[in-house]
């Protein structure tokens, strides 16, 4: 076919299975039914939501819409017209036959870089990302069209850039980092390059606005490219892939490191600039200690990273994702993985549909914050958009089994009880009340039934380990005696 020519689509589709082009640039595939699974490459997607061959010939990712035959697939990979991506088929090597099915179990990556020496290249890297001219790039791009002036991070970072810029050159990096010593290799390796069809080492961020990902000692294990051209086609996000020294199961991204004060707030935000947007407003009215935003780049939550959630610091953190179907259902696997699975206390702000923290801060200015504060839960009118103790979402999540509803109340009286022991009194009558509001909308609290229930089991429980509990001993004279309280949510 020429490129004027008319395009035999079925011929092309035939010629070029739409499995074997999928693996060839990368993907990963999972069996699953009559096709493959995959992680998509068109959006922040870690959960492997995209469909290949299930309908045969075709691909179709659950989560950001993506779709269509092996032509639109390269169309989306590679920013090509309908024309130029038929021509590339053609044109470019074929990709190996597929197997018609995978092993299901096939062997990790094994990489020939240390994870020291990848931090390392890193470090050079993210040198390369913040020159002048990069910084300056970057501060306009986040002032101009997201309302975020880094430039009040100084203080808070040290001094040292928060955000960089890849520019829109295919060897700008790889071609520097060589002059550096660093192999095609290592800079495979480190993620920070890839291999295109036609053979060539190019860099993996293009036209993009670089956030390293630091570990608490302040080391880069890798970087968050967000998309400047505005191309629908481009992936919003671009994170590393699994690397030595990364891996988006067990990392989180906060903009800076600083230590948190008593009384902060660890707020999980579900995009890495609404991490960075909550950071600077902190920041403009003097309080970035009290805030310590974090992500997982997306919707999703590891073990790894509720553990480390928890561990930043001891009070309850709050749970703010988006405004949207996505933002709801990661704000119901935060709860699960915190408040069911540890037995942890959280909290939880539900935005306005179709806002993220980035917007709702750019709208509402210093009075914003309160909306992501652990201080406001007790305080707040019931109209205000505010942290709220999660009663509601555990019923609703004790209710997605596929148990009697009567075994289901009782299982969500076993996940609040612990929760309840660890919650000053009107704490505990805030989680009550919104477990029961849940419950009544759903018929399964007639005369307050499952509202006693609840409360007698929480009281009885609190009875039962206070008379387990040793005495006290007797104060000295003089001295005061030392009260046992659990922790309040505003300090």
């Amino acid at each position: 076919m020429s490129l004027t020519g008319r395009v035999d689509v079925e011929q092309i589709r035939a010629a070029h299975p739409i499995e074997g082009v999928v693996a060839a640039s990368g993907v990963e595939l999972i069996p699953r039914g009559r096709g493959y699974m995959a992680c998509c490459p068109f959006h922040d997607d870690s959960t492997a939501s995209m469909s290949v061959g299930g309908v045969p010939g075709r691909f179709h990712c659950f989560g950001c819409g993506a779709g269509g035959d092996v032509i639109d697939f390269v169309r989306r990979q590679r920013g090509l017209g309908f024309t130029e991506a038929v021509h590339a088929l053609e044109h470019d090597s074929p990709a190996p036959p597929f197997p018609a099915r995978v092993p299901r179990s096939s062997p990790a990556r094994r990489f020939t870089t240390t994870a020291e020496r990848v931090i390392e290249i890193n470090e050079l890297a993210w040198r390369h990302f913040t020159t002048v001219g990069a910084v300056e790039r970057a501060r306009a791009y986040l002032r101009d069209e997201r309302g975020i002036d880094v430039t009040h991070l100084r203080g808070a970072s040290g001094g040292a850039p928060v955000a960089g810029y890849a520019p829109a050159t295919w060897t700008d990096l790889t071609s520097h980092l060589r002059t550096q010593g660093v192999t095609d290799q290592e800079l495979l390796d480190a993620d920070l390059a890839q291999t295109s069809r036609q053979g060539r080492v190019i860099d993996t961020l293009l036209d993009r606005l670089v956030l390293p990902v630091r570990d608490p000692n302040g080391r880069v294990r890798g970087f968050i490219g967000r998309d400047l051209t505005g191309d629908r086609r481009a992936p919003k996000y671009r994170n590393p892939t699994r690397t030595p020294a990364f891996d988006k199961a067990t990392v989180l991204y906060r903009p800076t490191v600083r230590q948190p004060s008593p009384d902060a707030t660890v707020v999980i935000v579900e995009g890495a600039l609404d991490a960075l947007a909550l950071a600077v407003h902190a920041a403009v009215n003097g309080q970035s200690e009290r805030f310590v935003p974090c992500t997982t780049s997306g919707v999703t939550v590891s073990r790894a990273q509720a553990v480390q959630v928890l561990a930043l610091h001891p009070r309850p953190p709050v749970i703010a994702l988006d405004g949207d179907t996505a933002g709801a259902e990661g704000t119901a696997r935060w709860v699960r993985a915190l408040c069911l699975d540890r037995h942890r206390p959280a909290l939880v702000t539900r935005l306005p549909h179709g806002l993220d923290p980035a917007d709702w801060l750019h709208a509402q200015g210093a009075a914003g914050l309160a909306a992501f504060d652990r201080a406001t839960c007790l305080t707040a009118g019931a109209e205000e958009v505010a942290p709220h103790l999660p009663g509601r979402e555990i019923v609703r999540l004790c209710f997605d089994s596929e148990q009697e509803p009567i075994h289901l109340a009782i299982s969500a009286i076993s996940a609040m009880i612990p929760l309840a022991l660890r919650l000053p009194t009107r704490a505990t009558q805030q989680l009550v009340a919104g477990a029961s509001r849940e419950m009544s909308m759903r018929g399964w609290n007639p005369d307050d039934a499952f509202t006693h229930a609840l409360c007698s089991a929480i009281e009885q429980t609190r009875r039962r380990r206070h008379d387990a509990q040793p005495a006290p001993p007797t104060p000295k004279p003089f001295e005061p005696e030392p009260g046992v309280h659990s922790f309040d949510l505003a300090r």
